[in-house]
């Protein structure tokens, strides 16, 4: 990887900055979701232990959803998402950007490997409906995250709302590992 900040090319916040292979792979990244979804398909779950460590967000796919996803996020509670922190252990939290800057831990999960709601391959699978606190809020209950590798920095993850009849509607992110 180089040192160097790559601002994404494609309308990204300012604060969504990739370096060197990471920016490869987003920029890499088509815009359309069923092309999204597609690379999905291609990409195999890392393990667990494979993603310990802190994970930035970028929003990916049409610009339409990069616009209103962060909003949609604010709107369920989560003001300020940075991103995720992976413990290596079967454990995660949500990174919140508090007003000052300063990063904190919110919505504990559970990580785990199971099969997809999209193809029923393999699929890192982040759950908020049940954790150390007992359940979720509204709407994280019904929530599933699921992740696969696109480098050893970045992840592709689709969020599904509900159940498996979801998948029509999965929205696609990416997390950048954080250095």
């Amino acid at each position: 990887m180089t040192a160097n900040t790559v601002p994404h090319p494609r309308g990204r916040a300012k604060e969504d900055v990739v370096h060197g292979e990471q920016a490869h792979a987003i920029d890499a990244l088509p815009q359309s979701l069923g092309r999204l979804r597609t690379r999905f398909s291609e990409l195999r779950a890392p393990a667990p232990a494979d993603v310990q460590g802190t994970y930035r967000a970028v929003f990916v796919g049409p610009a339409l959803l990069r616009a209103v996803a962060p909003r949609a996020i604010a709107l369920g509670g989560m003001r300020g998402w940075h991103g995720k922190r992976f413990d290596g252990e079967g454990g995660a939290v949500n990174v919140l950007r508090d007003g000052d800057g300063a990063l904190r831990d919110s919505l504990p999960a559970t990580i785990s490997t199971d099969a997809s709601w999209l193809d029923g391959s393999a699929a890192l699978v982040v759950s908020y409906g049940t954790g150390p606190q007992g359940s979720a809020p509204v709407p994280w209950r019904w929530v599933r995250d699921e992740f696969r590798s696109l480098d050893d920095g970045t992840l592709l993850g689709l969020t599904f709302v509900g159940g498996p009849w979801s998948r029509l509607a999965a929205s696609p992110f990416a997390l950048v590992r954080e250095r």
